[in-house]
């Protein structure tokens, strides 16, 4: 898919293993390149955490950082030496890095979600997602809202993962729910779309110029 002005493209891949990159959305290769990925297990609430944000108009005033966001909402941040950034979710499962490489500089976020994440790295990995360093701000901070987000999700009987973690809500026919969730983000949707400019058929018309009658061969 390709944003009505050519700035934004969304590419969805699926592969055999769905923690394989499936979702990649980027600016098209315009200035100031920039590329976000989502693995095929990635809540549907997180990668809607960005789009949603990319067609809205982009806010006037700066958006508060990754940090800022995930640090309000309780998540235990640590920084390393070299300026790389670890925060962990209250519950330990989701891990959102800033990794800093000593000789390259910035290298991006990562977002990990795994049952644990112990000393040798997430166990039973769950999700993930990784953003180019160059990501715009305002786009971040919508994601880490997104993960934030402690409205209930809805979820079919065997779309749920076990998990100690996980609070699961009484049981009951989602059809009608999911419909209207999908109409409503529909609407938000339309309300951002751009509006194209039409030509009357009088001025179109008007605007193309005559053709003369082919002369008859005289005789």
């Amino acid at each position: 898919m390709t944003s009505p002005d050519h700035a934004f493209r969304l590419d969805l891949t699926p592969t055999p293993s769905s923690f394989h990159r499936w979702w990649r959305i980027d600016n098209n290769y315009g200035p100031g390149f920039w590329y976000a990925t989502f693995n095929g297990d990635t809540p549907a609430e997180i990668v809607a955490g960005l789009t949603d944000a990319l067609i809205r108009p982009e806010p006037e005033e700066p958006a508060p950082s990754v940090t800022e966001v995930l640090t309000s909402r309780g998540w235990q941040h640590t920084t390393s030496e070299t300026g790389s950034q670890k925060l962990t979710s209250p519950d330990g499962i989701v891990q959102v890095e800033l990794y800093v490489s000593p000789s390259l500089g910035v290298m991006g976020w990562e977002i990990e979600a795994a049952h644990h994440h112990g000393q040798h790295g997430p166990q039973e990995r769950m999700w993930r997602a990784y953003f180019d360093e160059a990501t715009p701000a305002h786009l971040l901070a919508a994601v880490a809202e997104a993960i934030c987000d402690p409205t209930p999700v809805l979820r079919a009987r065997f779309k749920i993962n076990d998990s100690a973690h996980l609070a699961q809500g009484a049981e009951f026919a989602i059809g009608a729910e999911v419909v209207g969730a999908h109409k409503q983000r529909l609407a938000e949707a339309r309300r951002h779309r751009p509006k194209t400019r039409l030509t009357t058929t009088a001025a179109a018309a008007s605007a193309v110029p005559g053709t003369a009658a082919p002369a008859r061969p005289s005789r």
